[in-house]
C-alpha cells in the first residue's frame, strides 16, 4: 500500500506534512482496521468475527468511522516519522506534537487527504562572526567602592534586636506584618491574606511596595492603605490597578551595627585591623570586577552575533525555554506542583520573559552551530585537565570531582562548558576588543 506524502516548509520553522491515500488504498486500509476490530466481536446472527462491514457500520455507525479515522491518521503519521527515509531536518521537535490541520472526514467514495503541522529545528547559516569590534569600558576599585562594600558587610553582621515598644517604624527597621486586600466595601478578599511576613523597611522587598505607607506605624497598629500602581509596574497582577490593603505591624526590630573593631573580629579572626579588612575587600572586588568585565565583553560579543545572525524560531521553543528558565530559577526552592504550574504559565505569558527566552534559544543555536563550523571537539586529556583545575579551585580530591561529574547530564554540562571556552578563544582571535570609556563600579553587576 502506497501513501503519498508531501513536506511543505512554513514560516517560523514549522512544517506541514500532507498524506494522500488513493481510494483503493483507503478502502483496503479501512477494511483491515474494521476486520481487526471485529475479530473478537460477537454479533447476533453471525459467527464471531465474521460480521460484514455493512452490518458493523449499521450497528456501530459513526463511532466505527471515527475510530478508523483516528487509527489511520495516528498510524500513518507515526510510521512516516519513524521511517529511516524521513528527512531528519523535517522531524518534529521533542516538545512539538503534530497537530491535525482542519477536521478531516473519512469518505470512502474518494481519495483521503489530511495534513499535520508541527515545529522543526530552525535551519540557518552563520552570516558573520569575525571582523567585529567589541568595546568594553574600564574601571578600577576606588575608596568609595570599598566604603560601600564595607557597609554592606557591616549591615550583614548587624545584631537585630527588639525596638522599644511604642517606637515608630523607620527606614532600615525590620518589620513583621500581616496584610490582606480589601474590597471596595472594606471586606477582606479571599486568598489574599498573609501573616508573619518580615522585610526591611525601605528595601521594597514586599509585593505591594508599602514601605512608605507603614513608616511611622507602631507595633500592634493597623492601617488601611490605598496604592495605585503604574501601567508598567513590575508585578503584572498589580500593574495599572489600585489596591486597598489592611496592614498590621505585628513586630518591630532594629539593627545595631558593629563598630570597626567588632566588625573586623566578626568577619574573620585573621584580620587584625579595619585596614586589613579594607585591603581584603579591595582585592576581592578587583577579582570580581575582572570577572564582571569579562562577562560584559562576552555579552557584547553575543549581542553582536545575535544582531548579525537572525534566526526565526518557533513558539514551542520559546515555551520550552520559559519552562526551563522558571525551573532553573526555582531549583533550590520547595514549590508545590500546583504553584509551579501557575508560575510556569505566568512565565510563558510574560512578554519580558518570552523575549529573554527567545534570545537564549537563538544564542544557543548560534553557539552550537559555530562549534560545529569550527569542528570543536574535546579530548580525554582536556577533560582530565579540567578535573584537575576544579579539584584545585574547589579544594576537593580528584576522585571526588570525577564522582561529581560521573552522571551523564553533569558530564555533558562539563564538556559543553569546555567547548564554549574553546569557541570563545577562537572568536577573540577573530575579533577586536576596543577599550571604552571609564565606568563606575556600581554600574557593573558583580
Amino acid at each position: 500500500m502506497a501513501v503519498k506524502q508531501e513536506i511543505t516548509r512554513l514560516d517560523n520553522s514549522a512544517v506541514k506534512l500532507t498524506f494522500t491515500y488513493e481510494n483503493k488504498d483507503l478502502r483496503d486500509k479501512y477494511k483491515k482496521i474494521v476486520d481487526d476490530f471485529a475479530k473478537d466481536l460477537q454479533i447476533k446472527g453471525f459467527r464471531k468475527g465474521k460480521a460484514p462491514i455493512s452490518v458493523l457500520e449499521s450497528k456501530l455507525g459513526k463511532a466505527l468511522r471515527e475510530d478508523a479515522l483516528n487509527s489511520i491518521i495516528g498510524n500513518t503519521v507515526q510510521d512516516a516519522l519513524k521511517s529511516e527515509d524521513f528527512p531528519s531536518d523535517a522531524a518534529p521537535l521533542p516538545y512539538s506534537e503534530p497537530e491535525i490541520e482542519g477536521e478531516p472526514k473519512l469518505d470512502l467514495s474518494g481519495d483521503f487527504i489530511f495534513s499535520v503541522k508541527y515545529d522543526v529545528m530552525p535551519k540557518f547559516t552563520i552570516n558573520k562572526c569575525d571582523g567585529l569590534e567589541i568595546e568594553v569600558g574600564t574601571t578600577e576599585v576606588t575608596e568609595a567602592d570599598i566604603d560601600r562594600e564595607l557597609e554592606v558587610i557591616r549591615d550583614r553582621n548587624a545584631i537585630v534586636m527588639d525596638k522599644e515598644y511604642g517606637a515608630s517604624a523607620e527606614t532600615g527597621d525590620v518589620a513583621t506584618v500581616s496584610y490582606v486586600e480589601l474590597s471596595e466595601n472594606g471586606d477582606e478578599i479571599y486568598n489574599t491574606k498573609r501573616e508573619g511576613f518580615t522585610f526591611v523597611i525601605g528595601t521594597g522587598h514586599n509585593i505591594y511596595k508599602f514601605d512608605d505607607e507603614i513608616t511611622g506605624m507602631k507595633e500592634e497598629e493597623t492601617r488601611d492603605i490605598q496604592k495605585s500602581y503604574p501601567e508598567d509596574f513590575e508585578d503584572k497582577d498589580l500593574a495599572g490597578k489600585t489596591k486597598k490593603i489592611r496592614v498590621t505591624l505585628t513586630e518591630l526590630k532594629e539593627k545595631e551595627l558593629p563598630d570597626d573593631d567588632e566588625l573586623v573580629q566578626d568577619v574573620n579572626e585573621k584580620f587584625k585591623t579595619i585596614a586589613d579588612l579594607r585591603q581584603h575587600i579591595k582585592e576581592d572586588l578587583a577579582i570580581r570586577l575582572e570577572a564582571a568585565l569579562e562577562g560584559v565583553k562576552i555579552n557584547k560579543l553575543f549581542d553582536k552575533l545575535l544582531e548579525l545572525n537572525p534566526i526565526d524560531i518557533p513558539e514551542s521553543m520559546i515555551d520550552a525555554e520559559c519552562v526551563s528558565m522558571t525551573q532553573r530559577m526555582l531549583k533550590n526552592h520547595q514549590i508545590k506542583d500546583d504553584d509551579l504550574v501557575k508560575l510556569i504559565k505566568s512565565a510563558k505569558n510574560d512578554d519580558k520573559n518570552r523575549a529573554q527566552a527567545a534570545k537564549n534559544v537563538r544564542l544557543a543555536l548560534i553557539i552550537n552551530q559555530l562549534i560545529k563550523d569550527f569542528n570543536i571537539d574535546i579530548s580525554d586529556s582536556e577533560i582530565e585537565e579540567t578535573y584537575a583545575e576544579i579539584s584545585k579551585e574547589a579544594g576537593l580530591t580528584l576522585e571526588k570531582v570525577k564522582e561529581e561529574y560521573a552522571q551523564e547530564d553533569r558530564h555533558k554540562y562539563l564538556v559543553d562548558e569546555i567547548k564554549h571556552k574553546k569557541l570563545l578563544s577562537i572568536l577573540w582571535e577573530k575579533n577586536t576588543i576596543k577599550t571604552g570609556e571609564k565606568v563606575n563600579l556600581v554600574d557593573i553587576s558583580l
